[in-house]
């Protein structure tokens, strides 16, 4: 058909086949094609008899009519390294064949003979081919946020089937993240997202890097000195992953539908939560706004330049009171918000400070990701909200539907205690909380209550107003 459709002179030279004999019917056919480039075999066979699959058929056809071009979509069963990628690619491009509604190519699928028919047909007359192209419907834009303890990790899965992975959860989720991941049938990243150089944001991104491939590598670009975020770098380096560093009011290309804007990403002075990057998500009339943990200074910032009201919110720092300000807050005015955090966590996120300010600008569902995912779809105008539990199915969520208790137990245990807890410790503040932990890193466990005079702002007067209320067991 091939040698035919391009009037292909058949001179019985012989075919570069093994397997393909003078005497075989479509001998002088099959060396025509050969010689043109069109076809190739395998270890010197051409196996005449096989069937052809989808792909091998977009190949050939690429190959035999010089087509070109690229899909404004892409086939979720073909990633950018398929053998076929290009081929599949060029004959959508074409409208010779737009693949299955549910955005499928399905490649290794055998080609019939008619189908094969019909796909020449339409190469050779345009008349032939669909009056629309891509008249494929749009799926729905999905957002999962990740129950990955008390850490971040969300998935976008555009209308189109591309991807962006915000953050990794720690290095001990990481492994729960590629699962996830996995089940959800991912296997391109397109771009994955750090919002900040934190363990709880990055600590998994190794793992994922190497389970899947990752097209870009979008950063803050305010660097930490953990080893967790250098070891994050070097894996970088040695593996060639493209990288680049957050702009703000840049947008960040994955699906034509999509309206993605960087509202915040690292300045100079910003500490780490400051600097996380933020994007706005804009499908049609629904709205989206993440903004990793990103506090006060940063919050501020974002309003000031952007019109960021959103339909959704993932809430900022796992529900800190340090994030979600009044401010803030009254200019997002979410219909639902979405909070990161881990169950029974040191810190008692979500603050009942943050609950309440959701709940005084009209809030009217609040999710967290303890017990299982939280996903988001949207058809660009209405959306819903499904909370899972492990399983995957429909599950409910104990901190909204049966708040906790965020009353400190004392005493307090200054070497275990996090950020949030220390500050339940008479005399610290935020300052002097960071402090301690920064003491704890470098020095390692305090050995004895009285050792807290060493952190600066810690003298013995303030020790004696505290000492009843701490403890290093």
């Amino acid at each position: 058909m091939i040698a035919g459709a391009l009037g292909l002179e058949l001179t019985g030279s012989k075919a570069p086949f093994n397997d393909v004999p003078k005497t075989y019917y479509a001998h002088d056919a099959i060396s025509a094609v050969a010689a043109e480039g069109i076809i190739g075999g395998y270890r010197g066979n051409y196996s005449p008899r096989d069937p052809l699959t989808r792909g091998q058929m977009a190949a050939i056809l690429q190959r035999a009519f010089n087509l070109s071009g690229t899909w404004d979509r892409e086939f979720k069963d073909v990633a950018n390294d398929h053998l076929f990628y290009s081929s599949i690619q060029a004959v959508a491009s074409n409208n010779i064949t737009v693949g299955y509604p549910d955005l499928t190519f399905k490649p290794s699928n055998q080609t019939q003979r008619a189908e094969f028919s019909a796909f020449l047909a339409r190469t050779l007359e345009e008349e032939f081919r669909p009056k629309l192209v891509s008249p494929l419907p749009i799926d729905d834009l999905e957002i999962h946020h990740l129950d990955v303890g008390q850490g971040d990790s969300t998935l976008i899965i555009a209308p189109n089937g591309k991807t962006i992975l915000i953050d990794a959860g720690t290095q001990t989720a990481g492994q729960q993240v590629v699962s996830y991941l996995k089940q959800a049938g991912i296997t391109t990243i397109d771009h994955l997202i750090i919002t900040h150089a934190h363990a709880d944001h990055v600590g998994g991104a190794i793992q994922v890097m190497n389970e899947f491939q990752v097209n870009n590598v979008i950063d803050s670009g305010i660097p930490h000195t953990s080893q967790t975020y250098l070891n994050y770098l070097t894996y970088i380096d040695e593996h060639n992953v493209p990288f680049e560093v957050a702009t703000v009011g840049d947008s960040i290309n994955l699906d034509p539908s999509l309206d993605i804007i960087v509202v915040n990403s690292g300045e100079e002075g910003d500490s780490l939560n400051d600097a996380s990057v933020s994007l706005h998500l804009t499908f049609d009339s629904f709205t989206y706004l993440i903004t990793g943990d990103a506090e006060e200074t940063a919050e501020h910032r974002i309003v000031e330049q952007f019109n960021v009201q959103s339909d959704v919110l993932r809430v900022g720092h796992h529900g800190s009171r340090t994030s979600t300000t009044p401010y803030f807050i009254t200019n997002v005015l979410p219909q639902t918000a979405i909070i990161s955090v881990g169950e029974g966590n040191s810190y008692g996120h979500p603050h009942p400070e943050v609950l309440d300010r959701l709940k005084e600008v009209g809030v009217e569902d609040i999710f967290t990701t303890i017990g299982g995912s939280v996903i988001v779809y949207s058809d660009g105008n209405d959306y819903t909200v499904e909370k899972q539990n492990g399983n995957g199915q429909p599950g409910s969520d104990p901190i909204i539907d049966d708040p906790i208790d965020e009353s400190p137990s004392y005493p307090i245990n200054i070497n275990t205690a996090g950020f949030e807890e220390l500050q339940h410790i008479t005399g610290v503040g935020d300052v002097i909380a960071q402090r301690i932990i920064d003491y704890r890193q470098a020095n390692g466990p305090f050995q004895a209550i009285a050792e807290i005079k060493n952190v600066s702002g810690i003298g013995d007067a303030t020790f004696e107003r505290m000492k009843d209320q701490i403890t290093v067991h």
